[in-house]
């Protein structure tokens, strides 16, 4: 068989999976303005991948406002049913009222200096992860907007909040397992945790169900999320959960698995 053959069986039985991409954004980027897409040409990327949904964030709400880019969202996944909305959520007085409006199911947090520029610490940020954990919203952290040490606290604070870290990297084992082990509600995308058999590894430890597939799209390409988890040797309803399952399970919504 060669090689393109091998290639399109692959991809076929992704098309079965359903997959449901955790790291997504969408829209016009100040930053990234090259690789952005509207959501019309990022459903038409996610069809060459075989991803079925994803859950996007807003480009404008991490670089410039996030309720202007909350409402740039709400416009941008009107038409579109395949992308589930990754709401922006600040600590700001009223922020919350005008969040609960929108019925979010889950919310990204941006931390870190070069966005958002708020702490995670009960101080600053108290309100905000009460209303996430009280009414079971999944909070949406990329690993560059949150120190190791702020996430503990954050999750010993708030142990029944889900909480969904991103772009953790190839090389968070040494972080990431103490820190599944000691907290039930944590998960994490598998965009760049990409080095040789590392998923293999990760799934006989702790089984699958703390990990959901990522992309980054559109600034990194699909290609090598889904090649890792096509070609991982692990069994094929741990692949289905990867793909798919968990995600839609934190968001409370239909797997769309068979």
């Amino acid at each position: 068989m060669s090689a393109s053959s091998t290639i399109e069986l692959a991809f076929a039985e992704v098309a079965d999976w359903n997959l449901f991409d955790a790291n997504a954004r969408v829209g016009r980027s100040g930053m990234q303005g090259v690789l952005a897409l509207e959501s019309g040409e990022l459903l038409l990327e996610m069809d060459r991948f075989g991803i079925r949904r994803a859950m996007v964030s807003h480009f404008a709400a991490e670089e410039y406002d996030a309720q202007r880019g909350n409402d740039l969202l709400g416009q941008a996944i009107e038409s579109a049913d395949r992308l589930f909305p990754l709401w922006a959520a600040i600590p700001d007085a009223g922020f919350i009222e005008s969040l609960e409006r929108r019925r979010p199911r889950a919310v990204r947090l941006s931390y870190g200096a070069k966005k958002h520029n708020f702490s995670p610490a009960l101080w600053c940020s108290g309100a905000l992860h009460d209303y996430l954990q009280q009414n079971s919203i999944l909070a949406v952290v990329a690993k560059e907007d949150i120190e190791w040490e702020s996430l503990a606290r954050l999750l010993e604070n708030f142990p029944r909040l889900d909480l969904l870290l991103l772009d953790a990297g190839y090389r968070a084992d040494r972080y990431l397992f103490p820190l599944l082990q000691r907290f039930a509600h944590l998960y994490f995308d598998s965009s760049t945790y990409l080095a040789h058999r590392q998923l293999e590894t990760f799934v006989n430890r702790f089984g699958p169900d703390r990990l959901v597939f990522g992309s980054r799209l559109p600034l990194y390409t699909p290609g090598a999320a889904v090649a890792v988890l096509v070609t991982a040797r692990i069994r094929e309803e741990a692949k289905r959960a990867i793909a798919g399952r968990t995600l839609a399970r934190l968001l409370s919504v239909e797997s769309e698995s068979r």
